[in-house]
């Protein structure tokens, strides 16, 4: 798949991040994913993954979902479904969970092996993101949701920008990973 001139028009911020280039952005639009988690947690990371040229984005989400019904106009690169209409082999699925609604969602796809790689945000405090590039990995959303953490909206963006970051092809070959929140302290664990 070739960008058009009008992609590379739209796209032009993200295609000269080093690393990211026009191979990145195609494999951005070729890229299947999946959302899972509360609508309130979702927008933003949707208004990211559509504005970036995400090509098929696939939703299930438990909340009010007419707010998303506006995202589907945005971009015309982007194909928005329901999680329910979609079929077949997803690149990765990013997994927000803000309530106990949505880590049962998660809980029931974290280890699908029709879903290639896996984001999952914890926004509980303290908040965790685990990454998984691939499907061999166990991935689990065992624990009940607790406490909602301050940095929850920044804990959901983050999640989003490293599933970004796998769909485009940042790094040649990415490890599972851990960072783990702490009020506004960061640590990213060493062997996760």
């Amino acid at each position: 798949m070739s960008l058009t001139d009008a992609q590379i028009d739209r796209y032009s911020r993200q295609i000269i991040v080093p690393r990211i280039g026009g191979r990145g952005q195609e494999r951005l639009l070729a890229a299947r994913i999946l959302l899972v988690g509360d609508a309130r947690d979702m927008e933003a990371p949707l208004a990211y993954l559509v504005g970036a040229g995400v090509g098929t984005i696939c939703l299930k989400l438990s909340g009010d979902q007419a707010a998303f019904a506006k995202q589907r106009g945005l971009n015309p690169d982007v194909t928005i479904t329901l999680a329910d209409e979609s079929q077949g082999r997803v690149d990765l699925a990013l997994m927000i969970v803000g309530s106990e609604a949505a880590r049962k969602a998660a809980h029931e796809i974290a280890n699908n092996r029709d879903v290639h790689a896996t984001v999952i945000a914890r926004l509980d405090a303290p908040g965790k993101i685990a990454i998984f590039p691939d499907t061999h990995a166990p991935r689990t959303v065992d624990a009940e949701f607790g406490t909602r953490a301050e940095a929850a909206d920044f804990i959901a963006m983050l999640a989003t920008t490293e599933a970004f970051k796998l769909m485009a092809g940042y790094a040649e070959n990415p490890s599972r990973a851990t960072i783990d929140f702490d009020g506004y302290e960061t640590r990213v664990p060493v062997n996760p």
